[in-house]
């Protein structure tokens, strides 16, 4: 089954009319003193083959596959029993030769997976904030802690970035409220949970701050994979004057898979 390449309907699959025409062909050339021979397989037939038809089914693990047969009417007249018998141990064969292919597919296939290296999931950013902490999946017990003010800022920027990539956020402008709605969301989910807080932080002020303290952060948290943190880093502004530029702050690679927050 592996090698002769027969339609498939369920994969849109028109096969190789010229291998199992072929492949026929040959088949008869070993039976041809039998007076019945193998007229199509699958739908596909050779021209070279003429006669009264006879069809079945072929059941194989995980599809069924049509046969027909054509013989010498005379010969089925004077020997039914002959010619059922000879097309019963032909189409068995056909099967067992069938699942036989099938099982060494599967045991290359088998040993050709267990060969294959294990790749290790990629590490991705831990947020506590039952504890208020980063933390890298891989080393999760290696633990930053973080103030309230860049913890919520932090968890609304990414949110925020992945629901609104195209908008572009500079540091000379305000925080645009949607960024500030979901800082505050975050701010009371840290009330529910019981931590101690006074008031609730002023997330339009001291930006940049807060963005160092984030970036303080998440250096320390990726200190032994730096190529890891560029999806997480909100940017810096280089160069004399950037910031009086359109300076993006936010995270432009960042996605739901690369962060998990605990308690949200």
């Amino acid at each position: 089954m592996n090698y002769l390449n027969l339609p498939d309907d369920f994969l849109k699959h028109s096969g190789s009319k010229e291998m199992v025409s072929n492949y026929i062909t040959q088949l008869n050339a070993r039976i041809n003193q039998s007076g019945i021979a193998v007229y199509s397989i699958a739908g596909i037939s050779s021209s070279t083959v003429q006669g009264a038809h006879l069809s079945t089914q072929l059941q194989t693990p995980n599809r069924s596959v049509s046969i027909t047969f054509t013989f010498n009417n005379s010969l089925l007249v004077k020997s039914d029993i002959a010619v059922l018998i000879f097309v019963i141990l032909i189409a068995s064969l056909f099967t067992y030769l069938v699942s036989q292919s099938r099982q060494s597919s599967f045991s290359v296939i088998e040993a050709t997976a267990d060969d294959e290296p294990i790749l290790a999931e990629a590490a991705k950013l831990v947020v506590d904030l039952n504890t208020k902490t980063f933390s890298s999946s891989a080393l999760e017990e290696k633990s930053v802690a973080l103030a309230n003010k860049p913890l919520c800022f932090y968890l609304a920027l990414v949110e925020f970035c992945i629901q609104y990539p195209d908008v572009v956020l500079n540091q000379n402008k305000d925080v645009p409220d949607e960024l500030l709605n979901l800082a505050n969301k975050y701010f009371y989910r840290l009330v529910e949970l019981g931590h101690t807080i006074r008031k609730r932080p002023n997330f339009t002020n001291s930006l940049e701050k807060t963005l160092s303290e984030i970036r303080a952060a998440l250096d320390e948290v990726w200190q032994d994979e730096p190529e890891l943190k560029e999806i997480y880093y909100p940017p810096k502004a280089y160069g004399e004057g950037s910031r009086s530029r359109l300076h993006h702050y936010g995270l432009k690679a960042i996605s739901c898979d690369d962060i998990e927050v605990i308690g949200k």
